[in-house]
């Protein structure tokens, strides 16, 4: 019988995007097992055609919050697998409970986990320092032992559906062969975003300066940060075939599609958040906007060309490892004192 293994990693979504470099070192080291990965529902499809996966969990969070009972049904069905060995790389007390009530011999999590003690073997995590990919090695291999250069980065597997669905999209939008640069405007946590108007300057000089589109990406959820920077770039002194190079994906695309178009753009700008990870995925150019969070909580790009971008001098930064709702300090100095010019600059620099 082939040796059963479990990775479990209910995280958000740039943190599963990460983890697939991990996937494929633990097939790697065991070519011969089954694994599988339990993930939060609703990012599963980062995961779709990914060989190093024999089967895929999904966690609804939601629910097992709303109805304990659901979370030890999700558990007894982990349990009939007969798991040999388990991986915790999200280090949450859920996540630490699951891999005990797998019964599985071999546990594997953080020292810094909660209730870490129910893991067999402990491996500590810096909070700052290595990139979390080596946070994540560390699991597996010792530090002499580390994965290095493509295996570093994400493993994502768009389909020929994705690859169409691209084709035709970009030869209904694209008014040139110039190519196009991808603007990711959003976060998740607020004080992780930059602020449109701020955006809206990289954005002009793009326009003025280049000759590629630019397309804005996001969910639907970012929609009104969308239509804030279209309002913004009304008052911007551009000619009308400059104007005409703006575009915009947000919302009218899946994560699989999504992966297709930073694939095949010519560089992105993002704040600290997923888009970072799925550029990795494909060395995409990249720079990469910081505010409330540092380079050293290990969440930078491992694209080999890129930039960061953030204000240096700041006490208060880092403000949490996530960012928050707004400013503590009340004056958000870490975005508002970005500079447009630097952005471009930077941009530039990774596109020779």
């Amino acid at each position: 019988m082939p040796e059963k293994i479990l990775i479990i990693q209910t995280a958000f979504l740039g943190d599963l995007v990460l983890s697939t470099s991990f996937f494929h070192a633990v097939k790697m080291e065991h070519k011969e097992s089954e694994i599988h990965v339990v993930v939060n529902l609703g990012t599963e499809s980062v995961l779709d055609n990914n060989p190093d996966i024999t089967k895929i969990w999904c966690l609804d969070k939601k629910k097992i919050k709303k109805n304990p009972f659901a979370f030890f049904q999700f558990i007894q069905k982990l349990r009939m697998e007969k798991f040999d060995k388990v991986y915790s790389p999200h280090f949450s007390y859920r996540t630490s409970l699951i891999s005990f009530f797998t019964r599985a011999k071999i546990r594997i999590g953080y020292k810094e986990s909660g209730f870490s003690f129910l893991h067999t073997k402990l491996v500590p995590r810096p909070k700052l320092g290595p990139h979390e990919v080596e946070k994540l090695f560390a699991l597996l291999f010792e530090p002499y032992d580390f994965p290095m250069g493509r295996e570093r980065r994400p493993y994502l597997f768009p389909t020929n559906e994705e690859e169409t669905s691209f084709e035709s999209k970009k030869s209904k939008l694209l008014k040139n062969e110039s190519g196009y640069i991808l603007i990711a405007p959003s976060s998740l946590w607020e004080t992780k975003r930059m602020p449109e108007e701020k955006f809206v300057s990289v954005i002009t000089q793009i326009l003025r300066k280049r000759e590629e589109t630019v397309i804005l990406i996001g969910s639907k959820a970012d929609t009104s940060i969308q239509n804030h920077i279209f309002r913004l770039m009304k008052t911007e002194p551009l000619e009308l075939k400059e104007r005409e190079r703006l575009l915009s994906l947000v919302g009218q695309t899946s994560l699989k599609e999504l992966m297709v178009w930073i694939q095949n753009a010519k560089a992105i700008i993002s704040n600290d958040s997923s888009p970072i990870h799925f550029a990795s995925a494909f060395n995409t150019p990249t720079v990469m906007v910081y505010g409330a969070t540092i380079p050293a909580f290990g969440y930078g790009s491992l694209s080999e060309r890129h930039r960061i971008l953030e204000v240096n001098g700041l006490g208060c930064r880092p403000c949490g490892i996530h960012g928050g709702r707004v400013c503590p300090e009340g004056h958000f100095r870490c975005m508002l004192d970005q500079n447009p010019v630097r952005i471009f600059e930077a941009l530039e620099d990774v596109m020779k």
